[in-house]
């Protein structure tokens, strides 16, 4: 199973014996996989078979599925009235007219508003007959809409690539940037030592503290390395062709996590620099992973 973005399109029109089928569905982005079908009415019992064609190639996504078909009037379509039915609700309108005192006769119109009394019917060819050729063209729209998905998700994957080497890259440069950004930290750290306790001591214990709170750990080696293993993860991710959006969405969080971590940890122009585009690089890994599957 390839990599799919969960939005798409498939459509597609089949003549039958019994007249023309059209099939369209749309695909959009949901946390887990929802299927909504508009069928004829005399074919709603097979919904259960169309989301089983689609549950076969699809995980997650919301999935709009509009069957119509269109049949010759005179030959496909009757009206049909059920005659015990309405000879029934009859009976009961007069004895509900006697008991509660009401004027007035009991007409067709209203005969005709009640529940079930009379349904367009298919002929005798519909449901099982007419079935194969529904589901052929329902799986042949299915098969447009997996290739548009899969070509938004082959199109999505590059975008990420090209931000986990961004931020590869921009972590190398931090590397090569962090002995001199440390010794200049260092260097400041012991001015501001020497402003805060001077010459000579004796040193208070609230001196002690202040310094406690200046001499930070300002070294990032560990975040670093814990980004690197966060891209590790991502390349591995988008190797294994999967469902990985839920997966990627998650490490993205965590190198954001450690992204902070080290914007907060230094004092450095440069590495501020670096560290605002690895969160911009970041954004967006997590946007389009909330497009995959």
């Amino acid at each position: 199973m390839m990599i799919q973005s969960m939005t798409g399109y498939g459509r597609h029109s089949r003549h039958a014996p019994f007249g023309a089928v059209t099939v369209e569905l749309r695909s959009t982005n949901h946390r887990y996989l929802e299927i909504g079908q508009r069928l004829p009415e005399w074919l709603v019992g097979f919904e259960s078979e169309v989301a089983q064609l689609i549950k076969r190639h699809i995980r997650r996504g919301r999935i709009d599925v509009t069957v119509t078909v269109q049949t010759p009037r005179a030959a496909s379509r009757r009206v049909v009235v059920d005659e015990v039915l309405a000879q029934a609700y009859h009976t009961s309108l007069l004895e509900l007219k006697s008991r509660f005192g009401l004027k007035g006769a009991v007409t067709l119109d209203q005969l005709l508003s009640l529940p079930i009394l009379s349904v367009a019917d298919e002929p005798a060819l519909a449901r099982q007959a007419l079935w194969p050729s529904i589901r052929q063209a329902i799986a042949s729209a299915l098969q447009g809409l997996l290739a548009m998905r899969r070509a938004e998700g082959h199109r999505l994957l590059r975008d990420i690539r090209a931000h986990v080497r961004l931020i590869h890259t921009r972590l190398v440069a931090i590397r090569a940037r962090l002995p001199r950004s440390l010794s200049q930290q260092k260097r400041r750290l012991q001015e501001r030592l020497k402003l805060l306790f001077g010459a000579a001591p004796p040193v208070t214990s609230a001196q002690i503290q202040e310094a406690l709170a200046l001499i930070k750990d300002v070294d990032i080696h560990e975040e670093l390395v814990r980004l690197e293993s966060h891209l590790t993860h991502i390349r591995q991710a988008l190797e294994r062709r999967d469902s990985v959006g839920k997966k990627l969405d998650f490490i993205a969080q965590e190198l954001m996590r450690e992204a902070n971590t080290v914007g907060a940890k230094t004092n450095d122009a440069a590495i501020a620099h670096h560290v605002i585009d690895i969160k911009g690089a970041i954004e967006k890994i997590r946007e389009q992973a909330q497009n995959l599957e």
